[in-house]
C-alpha cells in the first residue's frame, strides 16, 4: 500500500467515525426533549387532535372512550383526512370501501366514508361490533381491525394463542401495539373523554 493509498484510508475512517458521531448527536438531540419531558405543546404536535366533537359524541354512542378511538385514528392516519393506503382504505380510521360499506348497511350511517366526520361514525360503530363480537378484547378487537376478522378468527382458534404475544403478523402486532400506545398518550394530553388541556 502506497504512501497516499493509506493517508486516503485513514481519511476515509475518520470521516465514517465523524458521520457516525454526528448521527448519533443528532439522534440524541431528537430524543432530548422525551428524556426531559417534551414540552406539552411539541407532544401535541406529535399527538394531534382533531374532530374531537365527533370523536366524543360517536364513542358515547358506541359505548367506547374517546381517547381509545383517538388512538385508533393516530395509528391509522395521524389524523390526516386525505390518507389513503395501498389497500385503498380511505380516511382519518382507513375504512375499505367493502367494509365501510358493511357498517352502512348494518348501522345506517349516510355519507360518503371518505368525509372525516362520517369515516370517525362508521370506523367507530365498526370498533363497537368488534368489541362485542371479542367481548371486550382490545387486542382483539385492533387486530381484527387491522387484519380482518377471518384472519383473528384463525389465529385464536389455536390452541393456546395468546393475543399478547402471538400475533403471527409483525404489523399487526405493531398496529396493536402502537393504538394501545396512542391511546394512552391521548388520555394524558386530553383525558379520557378529550376535553382536558384542549386549545
Amino acid at each position: 500500500m502506497t504512501k497516499k493509498e493509506h493517508r486516503y484510508g485513514r481519511s476515509r475512517t475518520r470521516r465514517r467515525r465523524g458521520l457516525l458521531a454526528l448521527l448519533a448527536l443528532l439522534l440524541g438531540l431528537a430524543a432530548l426533549p422525551f428524556a426531559l419531558g417534551a414540552p406539552e405543546t411539541v407532544r401535541k404536535a406529535i399527538y394531534p387532535l382533531r374532530y374531537e366533537d365527533t370523536i366524543r359524541q360517536a364513542s358515547r354512542e358506541n359505548g367506547l372512550e374517546p381517547a381509545f378511538v383517538a388512538g385508533v385514528i393516530h395509528a391509522e392516519s395521524r389524523f390526516r383526512p386525505d390518507a389513503e393506503s395501498s389497500q385503498e382504505a380511505y380516511g382519518l380510521m382507513q375504512m375499505l370501501p367493502e367494509t365501510a360499506e358493511f357498517v352502512q348497511q348494518r348501522s345506517g350511517i349516510e355519507g360518503d366514508f371518505r368525509e372525516p366526520r362520517t369515516n370517525i361514525r362508521l370506523g367507530t360503530w365498526y370498533l363497537s361490533y368488534l368489541d362485542e363480537r371479542y367481548r371486550g378484547d382490545e387486542r382483539l378487537m385492533l387486530a381484527a381491525y387491522n387484519s380482518g376478522e377471518g384472519t383473528v378468527d384463525a389465529w385464536s382458534s389455536d390452541e393456546g394463542f395468546d393475543i399478547a404475544k402471538d400475533i403471527p403478523f409483525k404489523e399487526t402486532r405493531q398496529y396493536v401495539e402502537r393504538s394501545l400506545e396512542a391511546r394512552q398518550k391521548y388520555e394524558d394530553l386530553y383525558g379520557e373523554d378529550l376535553r382536558q388541556n384542549t386549545d
